[in-house]
């Protein structure tokens, strides 16, 4: 478990990476897969930023196709961060964009 900052939260990350697992499977094979990582956001409350990786044809329909909505839904279903007391955050790179842009935090 770990021990966020600002309220002393304590969060199950082995619960949460169970979740994104669960919806990364239901969402392939648009969602190549799904990253996180728990921290403060810039006002200082205790988040939880997504990086989820999809298919360049998925890539390509992101901003004008329901994907973005059903990636949300999924992961506010499986994590449900607003009852972990945390603030969702989501980024959304495609295959080929990811490997243009070589961000090594995304791996």
């Amino acid at each position: 478990m770990q021990k966020l900052q600002r309220v002393s939260l304590y969060v199950d990350e082995g619960a949460i990476r169970e979740g994104v697992e669960r919806a990364a499977k239901a969402l392939a094979p648009d969602v190549v897969r799904i990253r996180f990582n728990l921290g403060e956001d810039w006002t200082g409350d205790d988040s939880i930023f997504f990086k989820i990786v999809v298919s360049d044809k998925a890539g390509r329909q992101v901003m004008n196709s329901d994907l973005n909505w059903r990636v949300k839904a999924a992961l506010r279903r499986e994590i449900e961060p607003e009852e972990l007391g945390l603030i969702d955050y989501f980024n959304f790179r495609s295959v080929s964009e990811l490997a243009q842009m070589n961000e090594k935090d995304w791996d």
